[in-house]
Order: structure tokens, then sequence, then C-alpha cells
């Protein structure tokens, strides 16, 4: 009796717990909101003019998220500005790639677009620094979001 109980809750339970359904799209939300804490504190910290700190967030089938580039060393505005994702192997703990992305079956179905900041940690999303929230939408088995309030606050959010 003890085998056959065993035999049907290893065929009914197993697979559910080797399934990653329903918790990998939080696995990105956690990487979105490192990034955009991340873009932001640099912001804050590096006081030179001129310098974009800022997330390029795609979503649909190119969803992927990162900075354009992590290398504010030699003074190169232009490369700050750019609109692409730094692939660099330095950025990988600040990006999510559309390959990666696709493999786990997680899609950004809303809130794409650049995300940056100023000196104070306000976003900017072409509407002016600390004038809109901005929403970014995960999606897998659940869809899960991350805030960027107006004043700075970065969170996961309903």
């Amino acid at each position: 009796m003890i085998i056959v109980l065993l035999g049907i809750l290893a065929v009914a339970v197993a697979p559910r717990f080797q399934n990653t359904g329903g918790y990998v799209e939080y696995t990105y939300q956690s990487r979105l909101i490192s990034s955009l804490r991340t873009m932001q504190q640099r912001a804050m910290n590096d006081t030179r003019a001129n310098f974009c700190f800022q997330v390029n967030v795609f979503t649909g089938t190119d969803s992927s998220f990162g900075p354009p580039t992590l290398n504010y060393a030699n003074n190169n505005r232009a490369n700050t500005c750019l609109t692409t994702i730094d692939t660099s192997e330095d950025a990988d703990y600040v990006t999510a790639d559309i390959s990666e992305m696709s493999a786990d079956g997680v899609r950004i179905v809303s809130g794409g677009g650049t995300v940056a900041f100023n000196r104070f940690g306000c976003p900017n999303t072409g509407a002016g620094f600390c004038a809109n929230s901005v929403r970014i939408e995960l999606q897998a088995d659940s869809t899960v979001a991350v805030c960027v309030e107006s004043q700075g606050y970065i969170h996961a959010c309903d």
C-alpha cells in the first residue's frame, strides 16, 4: 500500500517541483529592478554634465533590457546615450538579452523604451525628469511589473 501511494505521489507531485513555471518572471523582475537601481545610483553619484544614465527596455519578440554601456571612464558621452544594450561580459549582471528571455519564455509586454535618470534619481521617459511614473510589465505564466515612481522609487508592483 505504501509503495502504491509513493508511486502516485511521484507521478502527481514530482513534475510540479521540476517545472520553473510561475517563477522565472519573478527572477527577471528582480534583475530589471537591479538594473534600474544600478543606473539610478550611477546618475546620482556621477555629476559630469551631458552623460546619459539609462536602461533600454525592448518589448515583444525582442524582449530584453540593459544599459547602452557601462564604460563611463573614457568621457565618451555618445556611448552612454545609445539605444542599444551593452552585451559585454562586464554588463552581464545588469542585462537580459533576447535569446535568454526567449528561452525562458518571458516577454516584456509593456513599458518599453528608455528609462533615464537624472542626478536626483528621478526617471525620464520623454515627458521630462520627475514628471511621470514608469511601469514595465513582464509576462510568462503570470504577469509581474516593475514600477519607477516619479520621485525615483523603484519597486515590484501589482
